[in-house]
């Protein structure tokens, strides 16, 4: 509980200073039937409101220090950015080379339940939601003033310490606080990829580009093969096109197998067989 305590007094004392008020929340989600474990940062300051993946500040910090570009990319797919206080989310979306941004207004209606529970000194409440075709719960404390949340959950009057979704394919655990006292730049691998600008699309045309990519997943190293290249995939030379098909089918496997959307509504329409 000592984390908890650190972040109860950090808000007090800062809560007025700070540029940057970052919260890390210890998530977990289900990926091919096992649980993946990652932590992620949400970054709340005057203007905006950013969700991303803790690995990008390490990969960041590695670049400050030695002057090397380290890149990484998203393991979440959960990279957004919004106005503080507004329900207009921009998500941004690695794909191979190319880097995607989808504009949306999202609004959660959550109902607040009269459960409470204690977590330490705090006394956190309960809430419940059906958002992205899944239902959600969500333990917020009142007591803690901020309205701004993981990914695109707003619209509770406190800080979520936990929120979780039916199914046991979500979950996100409040671990951390940290009061910064300078706004924190992230343009450099959420509002653009490490150089790269995104590319303003569509919900339905990212999902033609996925689709896309799955069809064919090997297409840039089949023109390769018949141009008479050396193609290596997982350490093995590729010589004849019956490997490069089998190699094929086992990565749209492996994108059927590692794919579930936090939101299934909006989820890309792979084949089941």
């Amino acid at each position: 509980m000592k984390k908890l305590i650190i972040i109860h007094c950090l808000l007090i004392i800062n809560l007025a200073f700070a540029q940057t008020n970052r919260f890390i929340y210890e998530m977990e989600m289900r990926l091919a039937g096992k649980p993946m474990k990652m932590n992620m940062v949400l970054d709340i300051d005057k203007e905006y409101t950013k969700f991303y993946d803790y690995d990008f500040l390490k990969n960041d910090s590695i670049s400050r220090k030695t002057g090397e570009n380290w890149q990484y990319n998203t393991q979440s797919d959960q990279l957004i950015l919004r106005k503080t206080n507004s329900n207009e989310n921009r998500s941004f979306h690695d794909n191979m080379f190319d880097y995607f941004v989808i504009d949306s207004k999202d609004e959660v209606n959550w109902k607040i339940e009269k459960d409470i529970k204690k977590k330490g000194e705090y006394t956190l409440q309960k809430a419940s939601t059906d958002f992205g075709r899944r239902q959600w719960t969500a333990w917020f404390c009142s007591a803690i003033p901020f309205h701004e949340v993981p990914y695109k959950f707003r619209g509770l009057p406190g800080l979520i310490f936990e929120l979780q979704d039916d199914k046991g394919d979500y979950s996100y655990m409040l671990s951390k606080s940290i009061n910064l006292p300078e706004t924190f730049v992230t343009t450099h691998f959420l509002e653009t990829h490490y150089g790269h600008q995104p590319v303003k699309v569509t919900l339905k045309q990212f999902q033609k580009v996925k689709l896309d990519y799955y069809n064919d997943p090997v297409a840039e190293i089949r023109n390769n093969l018949k141009n008479g290249g050396t193609v290596i995939i997982g350490g093995e030379k590729i010589t004849r096109q019956e490997q490069l098909d089998q190699k094929r089918k086992y990565m749209q496997e492996s994108i059927k197998n590692y794919y579930n959307p936090i939101e299934p509504d909006k989820a890309i329409a792979y084949p089941k067989n």
